[in-house]
């Protein structure tokens, strides 16, 4: 996602992505065996008259298949931040950078901030002077409090050797 470095600049970098449970090919192997499924169950009613049952079964497997690309579209997230000497760059798209944050680390804050009920996520922010963008939301809450003691080790170091 990130253009290649090519600098004697030391540098950090971290990849937020979502954890894709199902590869494209396993996705079509489970619909081809969930269709298989239902239409022989639709045909075998069809047996007994029941001939009713197809346009259900060919909704539901509409549903699933519109579920299923969704999911596996939503895969291809990420957020890459980037930690320079003098700054912290941050990209985050679908398949390609498509929004860009960029900010001079000094003073740049990283918060983990509760969220605004009781049962919401929490909320990993990285901030100056109150602008800035919200990293790791595919993730749980432990998850993004390691991400977020991880980048406020990084942002405040003083030198990144």
């Amino acid at each position: 996602m990130s253009s290649r470095i090519e600098s004697n600049e030391h540098v950090r970098r971290l990849v937020i992505a979502p954890n894709a449970s199902l590869s494209k090919a396993q996705a079509q192997w489970f619909f081809v065996g969930m269709c298989a499924v239902s239409f022989g169950i639709a045909g075998f009613l069809t047996v007994f008259g029941l001939w009713l049952i197809w346009p259900f079964a060919g909704l539901e497997m509409a549903a699933l298949g519109a579920g299923l690309y969704v999911s596996l579209r939503d895969n291809g997230y990420r957020e890459v931040v980037t930690v320079y000497d003098d700054r912290i760059e941050v990209e985050a798209g679908l398949n390609e950078p498509q929004r860009r944050w960029e900010f001079p680390r000094l003073l740049t804050q990283v918060r983990l901030s509760p969220g605004v009920y009781n049962n919401s996520p929490s909320r990993l922010l990285v901030t100056r002077h109150g602008h800035g963008c919200e990293l790791g939301r595919c993730l749980t809450d432990e998850e993004r409090g390691e991400v977020a003691e991880r980048l406020k080790a990084w942002v405040t170091a003083p030198q990144l050797t």
